[in-house]
């Protein structure tokens, strides 16, 4: 049995087809037949969440771990436009997701009708595509069809299917359906991989990517050229040995006439976005001659000041191998390598005679989390100060850098989680977790699941970087300081709850709190740690690497 409109069938069937096992749920009327038709598919797992911005992160999270298409269902109205925060994470994420968004009959639309809003095209500006679904079994079939190749053709990223429907809603049916096939669109044909021309000194810079053993083992030959230096912070999951992760610390040894004796002729990029600003910022200083930027995807890096930039249509490890095989000179281009050994030293030696604030935090914390864990690294300052310390190579590093809000970090860990079955550990600031809070209102919170809320009493990032702490009132407009805690939230939702605030105590706390929890449960451990003291200790890391 299953829901009477024929074209929904037609939609869950060809989802069924192609693979799609994952459905997340927001409750709704006008959605019903979507509902029904879903959760009468045995092959789907649907979970249900009230809040659809939560319920799109969550989509989100899922989606980022198995590189597979998520549906994700809402009714009509502002509904839709809750969703717009995780699309928007997924487009310049390139997370596949299937957006399926009920509406009113067109006639409906623009003449009071309630819960009416216009919804065709919505999300323009962040999908790879958009489509109304046809009242036809046989053209809902192409469409549905069409639209999740779209989604995973060349590069993931989310397609909207709006669809009106009309009451009544509820019917069921167990017809079969008697007019139905299903298209492909072609798969991408990419041109073959050009050589490309390196220079006497070269900079590879890994962005954001997903584990990939076969992509690690090619940096990892690239590294040992002293002709080219490779850059990757942990969000890129390259831990090779000669890679350097801290590039912050690196730039901040160099003495400012010895920009240009380090800069590279040519740069190479990889992957998606970067966090560290000073990298951008050193660049665009020197402004390397060549930058090449290797992707399937729409090539969107040309902003770190070289003078010429290609984009290259391939596969990064096509190019790259090409490289890796490649005979060199040597050119004495290692200095980085120097460089690098030596902020790896004062790092460690001014963590260690450190107050116990945000930076110290990170040390301990990264040092402590379990072999195998998939970490999922709050915006803000967390992603920053993780790019501090090396990160082992059994962990997964990710983050929500597509855009680099706020909004969504827990709840895209919590969908994270729920989807890999491993032990995910988020890593988020006080606001931050506030800001989604509603992540923890949802039946589908895997054991799996650890929050780790780093409370330094709110918006400590203002503190951190220029401009906001020379205006007037900055802590009123900018810091969003507040005297709340986690604790009461844990309660309410009755999650286990751990607490610390001393350096000394933080080992043993976090051992209990990454343990099996008493009725299967996520854990929350919030850290506090003083605000002003953290912004203290920031700046006195980078004073003391700038004065060594």
């Amino acid at each position: 049995m299953t829901t009477d409109k024929k074209n929904i069938q037609a939609l869950v069937e060809v989802c069924r087809i192609k693979g799609i096992k994952q459905v997340v749920l927001s409750p709704g009327s006008r959605s019903a037949p979507l509902v029904i038709g879903f959760s009468q598919t045995k092959e789907m797992q649907c979970t249900v969440i009230a809040d659809e911005r939560v319920a799109g992160f969550f989509a989100l999270g899922m989606a980022q771990q198995s590189q597979h298409p998520v549906v994700l269902v809402c009714t009509s109205g502002t509904a839709v436009l809750n969703l717009a925060p995780a699309i928007c994470e997924a487009y310049y994420q390139q997370v596949p997701l299937l957006i399926l968004t009920a509406d009113r009959p067109a006639e409906y639309i623009g003449i009071g009708e309630n819960q009416a809003i216009l919804q065709t095209n919505i999300y323009r500006n962040y999908i790879r595509g958009s489509y109304t679904l046809s009242e036809t079994s046989a053209e809902a079939a192409r469409i549905t069809s069409e639209a999740i190749d779209l989604s995973t053709l060349g590069y993931g990223g989310p397609v909207h299917i709006n669809i009106p429907l009309r009451e009544p809603l509820y019917g069921t049916s167990d017809e079969p359906l008697s007019d139905f096939s299903i298209n492909k669109i072609a798969p991408q044909t990419l041109p073959a991989a050009p050589v490309i021309p390196l220079s006497k000194k070269n900079m590879l810079i890994c962005g954001m990517h997903e584990p990939d053993a076969e992509l690690l083992k090619i940096i990892q030959k690239l590294s040992l050229r002293d002709d080219l230096i490779v850059v990757a912070e942990p969000l890129a999951n390259m831990p090779a040995a000669y890679v350097i992760g801290n590039i912050d610390a690196a730039i901040s040894l160099l003495k400012e006439e010895e920009y240009a004796d380090h800069a590279p002729d040519t740069i190479i990029t990889i992957g998606r976005q970067i966090v560290s600003k000073r990298l951008r910022q050193y660049l665009r200083k020197v402004a390397p001659a060549h930058h090449f930027h290797i992707s399937t995807d729409r090539g969107e890096w040309n902003g770190l000041g070289a003078k010429e930039y290609q984009h290259i249509v391939a596969k990064p490890e096509v190019c790259l191998r090409i490289l890796a095989d490649i005979k060199h000179e040597p050119t004495g281009h290692c200095r980085w390598q120097s460089l690098n050994k030596k902020a790896q030293s004062l790092t460690q030696q001014f963590v260690r005679q450190a107050a116990f604030s945000d930076l110290s935090v990170f040390d301990q914390l990264i040092s402590s989390f379990p072999e195998g864990a998939n970490i999922h690294y709050g915006n803000s300052s967390p992603v920053r100060y993780s790019s501090f310390f090396a990160h082992r190579a059994s962990l997964s590093v990710n983050s929500n850098r597509g855009t680099s809000g706020i909004d969504g970090c827990v709840s895209t860990a919590a969908g994270a989680a729920c989807q890999s079955g491993r032990l995910t550990v988020c890593v988020v600031g006080d606001v931050s977790f506030l800001y989604d809070s509603n992540a923890l209102w949802n039946n589908a919170l895997s054991p799996q699941l650890r929050i780790i809320v780093i409370n330094n009493g709110g918006g400590n990032i203002f503190r951190l970087i220029e401009g906001p702490g020379r205006v007037e009132n900055f802590e009123k407009y900018f810091e969003t300081s507040h005297k709340l805690s986690a604790e009461f939230l844990a309660q309410m939702y009755q999650i286990p709850y751990y607490f610390c605030d001393r350096a000394e105590d933080l080992d043993f706390v976090s051992g209990q709190f990454y343990k099996p929890q008493k009725g299967n449960k996520p854990a929350i451990l919030e850290i506090k740690t003083d605000g002003p003291t953290s912004e203290k200790v920031y700046k006195q890391y980078f004073e003391f690497l700038k004065n060594n």
